[in-house]
């Protein structure tokens, strides 16, 4: 039996390759399942959490700026 797979579209054969199933599940009941060969899904896995750190940072950073400018304005203001 053959899938293809999610990242790459290429075939993996199920019964030779090395591959992850993703599978979502509602209420008890498979909704989807998601093929990709072993090395795709690490590679799918990397990026997505690549992207979510890269999301986080750049949300801390626009928290923290207006603080940090804050301080270094009464830090100026203080030195003066």
């Amino acid at each position: 039996m053959k899938k293809e797979c999610y990242r790459c579209k290429l075939s993996i054969d199920l019964e030779k390759d090395k591959f992850v199933v993703l599978a979502t599940f509602e209420e008890g009941k498979n909704r989807e399942k998601i093929y990709f060969h072993f090395n795709c899904w690490r590679l799918h896995f990397d990026q997505k959490a690549r992207e979510k750190a890269e999301a986080v940072m750049k949300g801390a950073t626009e928290k923290i700026m207006p603080l940090a400018q804050g301080l270094f304005k009464r830090l100026k203001e203080n030195l003066e």
